[in-house]
């Protein structure tokens, strides 16, 4: 068990190294290209840049002593082939072998499915467990998921740039999002606020009934994130409040004793 322990962690390693490698491969030319002031495309190299130390966090935490080692076997070594996977779809879409590509990221997105689905049955024990562990793989299954639903239809011209298609994008995706962090018992707002990421990134590229369709959906996930969050802060505050007020009551003499 000792050497599977430490063949997971290695390939984890490698996983990371991987990705952040070929996804800064992929995104170099925005970076080369970057013009100043704020453009649509900062939207994803944003969330890229939070994805790729999300996962730096997650191979450094794997390495601590105090690091859930059942969700780590758990993934297995399913992380490193999503890392293969991811390469080679870069390398495809370098060279214009748009088919291979997307057959390639159709099989990246049902290994983060199944990753995702997984995870499920092992919810994070404290904030650094969701943060490092659960957080990645809710950001990069929306990312993956929208990547290639919008893909499907760019290989015709009558449909990459259809508004009703687009619209069709923006609910689909939307209504995932919105179920996941709603009506599923994992509440994963992260899930969610990711997608609303991107459809604000798609609002500023989009016009007419896709735009407006675009920021509803993106109020909607916001407003669903709030619900998911806010109850439990107003909670914690309350517990927090009330051990202040305990903790105030026991030091506070007795009045009236003689």
């Amino acid at each position: 068990m000792a050497n599977l322990d430490i063949k997971i962690k290695l390939s984890n390693t490698l996983g990371t190294l991987l990705l952040i490698g070929f996804q800064g491969f992929s995104y170099s030319s925005w970076f080369f290209d970057h013009k100043e002031g704020f453009h649509g495309r900062d939207f994803i190299i944003i969330l890229i840049g939070i994805l790729q130390l999300l996962l730096i966090g997650m191979t450094i935490y794997q390495w601590l002593p105090k690091a859930p080692k059942d969700v780590f076997e758990a993934i297995g070594y399913w992380y490193l082939l999503i890392a293969a996977l991811n390469s080679g779809v870069s390398i495809l879409w370098f060279f214009h072998l748009n088919i291979f590509a997307f057959v390639g990221l159709l099989w990246q997105l049902a290994t983060l499915f199944y990753v995702y689905h997984r995870l499920r049955d092992y919810p994070p024990r404290n904030n650094t467990d969701a943060v490092f562990v659960n957080s990645p793989f809710s950001i990069y299954t929306a990312a993956s998921f929208f990547m290639t639903i919008w893909q499907i239809f760019q290989f015709s011209d009558e449909t990459k740039s259809h508004p009703i298609v687009n619209t069709v994008i923006i609910i689909v995706i939307g209504f995932v999002a919105l179920h996941l962090v709603d009506y599923s018992h994992r509440h994963d707002w992260v899930y969610a606020l990711t997608t609303a990421w991107i459809l604000l990134d798609a609002a500023v590229f989009l016009t007419g009934t896709p735009h407006i369709v675009s920021l509803i959906v993106v109020g909607i996930l916001v407003s669903a994130v709030a619900r998911a969050l806010i109850p439990n802060w107003l909670e914690r505050i309350n517990s927090r409040f009330s051990r202040l007020t305990n903790r105030f009551g026991e030091r506070t003499p007795l009045l009236g004793g003689h």
